[in-house]
């Protein structure tokens, strides 16, 4: 009998906690730029709000282009580090790039503006996150030597541990853009008081985590492009996944929320109340694992969760500016579509598997690239999407310290796009993710029969 010291699905809290810490870093990234650098742009440096779209879809095109490249650097990487573990320490330049980001100036030209955001933002996301995010499964997969019970614990888990400190940030946030983002000095000190802490914790991982796989004569055999080309050709679980992640990025990334708090409630402070309540969740993802063992499969749970997203995401747009309904409304949508964000390691597990069953290479990077790209992809769109709305609704962009009323129009806007949006999507993830259930069912029976 193995005892809890050798037990090789045991998952201990340091090391658990150092493994996540990555990703608190990155969460916080992500919190700032997507949900607070439309309306930076448009009510601190004055820009128009439908050119801020366009210039976070123009980024993020180029952006999804750079994961191609990504995915084939990572996959013929040999380092002494390992294969994925060196680009962790990309996260340095995300929180370096992002204090940049939110330091622009109201005095400079539009076109300088306009450089100075694109710029920032590409490096962070087109560079630095490229790199990190494409190595993040590798790195996943073979630290925890493939062990697929690791693997969920540390992503269910560490779903909660991550979703704490974004809970923190997401509370604080407001509350400090309420009082110190008055000018542009105010921002950059408000993005500092959060980017000190997120680079010292960030490289935690990249420090004691190491890659416990070595290369076997398969992964040290360079991936080429016709082997590359093939899996595009005959993986068609690689599309749907990828589909998968281009619906739950477009929901992450229209950024509306602040829009939303600031001209449907009134008062963007209030904004760190959804995720307080956002706690309620912590409980059920501690049992996504057993959620997928009683559904069948990964992709079954997330379809039956995803109708509830359906009915949360339209409770919110009844609720307008009633907070309470609000908040209900926000919980359940967010439930059902948060497997998505935290289960990315298991699907290209077994995109991989299937790729080994079909007679080619597992290429544990590549087979993120359509992932990838539809990610970044679903990004630009999504920021986009809320750029053109709020520009066909007569939004009005100011500067910092103005004061305007939004039109009615760009209100009906700004709430069909808060929640309208994210249910129609929800609805598509939870059809993409029974579609790929299939692909599940498929390798358990392989598993079975290699067994007998």
């Amino acid at each position: 009998m193995k005892t809890k010291a050798n037990n090789e699905n045991r998952l201990g809290l340091g090391h658990f906690m150092v493994w996540k810490s990555s990703e608190v870093s990155a969460a916080w990234v992500n919190l700032i730029i997507l949900s607070y650098l439309s309306i930076y742009a448009s009510d601190t440096l004055g820009l128009n709000v439908g050119l801020v779209g366009t210039i976070l879809l123009v980024s993020k095109i180029i952006d999804a282009v750079t994961d191609v490249f990504a995915g084939i650097l990572i996959d013929n990487t040999r380092t002494k580090l390992g294969k994925g573990r060196p680009y962790e320490i990309c996260i340095v330049g995300m929180t370096i790039c992002t204090v940049l980001l939110f330091s622009g100036s109201a005095q400079w030209s539009n076109l300088t503006k306009i450089l100075w955001v694109s710029f920032m933002y590409m490096l962070v996301y087109s560079i630095f996150s490229t790199l990190r995010s494409t190595a993040q499964n590798v790195y996943t997969l073979r630290h925890f030597k493939y062990n697929r019970t690791l693997i969920e614990k540390q992503a269910s888990y560490g779903g909660v541990f991550v979703m704490v400190f974004s809970i923190a940030a997401s509370v604080l946030f407001p509350i400090l853009m309420g009082k110190l983002a008055t000018g542009e000095a105010g921002w950059t000190k408000l993005v500092l008081i959060f980017m000190v802490p997120a680079t010292l914790i960030g490289v935690l991982r990249f420090i004691f985590c190491k890659e416990e796989v070595e290369d076997s004569a398969d992964t040290v055999k360079k991936v080429s492009l016709p082997e590359i080309m093939s899996l595009f050709k005959n993986n068609k679980y690689v599309w749907i996944y990828g589909f998968i992640c281009l619906a739950y990025n477009i929901i992450t990334n229209l950024a509306v929320g602040s829009y939303y708090f600031t001209y449907i409630i009134g008062d963007i402070s209030k904004a760190g109340l959804l995720p307080v309540v956002s706690i309620v969740i912590l409980p059920i993802m501690l049992i996504f694992p057993a959620l997928i063992k009683k559904f069948g499969s990964m992709g079954k749970m997330v379809f039956v969760l995803s109708w509830i997203s359906v009915i949360g995401f339209a409770i919110c747009f009844f609720a307008n500016d009633n907070l309470v309904l609000l908040m209900l409304g926000q919980v359940l949508g967010n439930l059902g579509i948060m497997p998505v964000m935290y289960f990315g390691a298991l699907f290209i597990m077994d995109i991989c598997e299937y790729n080994e069953s079909i007679g080619l290479p597992r290429m544990e990077s590549c087979s993120g690239i359509v992932a990838g790209f539809a990610t970044k992809s679903g990004g630009a769109i999504g920021s986009w999407i809320t750029g053109i709305m709020l520009m066909l609704g007569g939004y009005i962009s100011s500067v910092a310290g103005e004061v305007v009323e939004q039109p009615a129009s760009a209100l009906m806007m700004i709430r069909v796009d808060f929640s309208v949006i994210p249910m129609i999507l929800s609805l598509l993830i939870g059809l993409a993710c029974l579609a790929f259930s299939k692909l599940e069912n498929k390798l358990e029976a392989i598993r079975t029969a290699d067994s007998q």
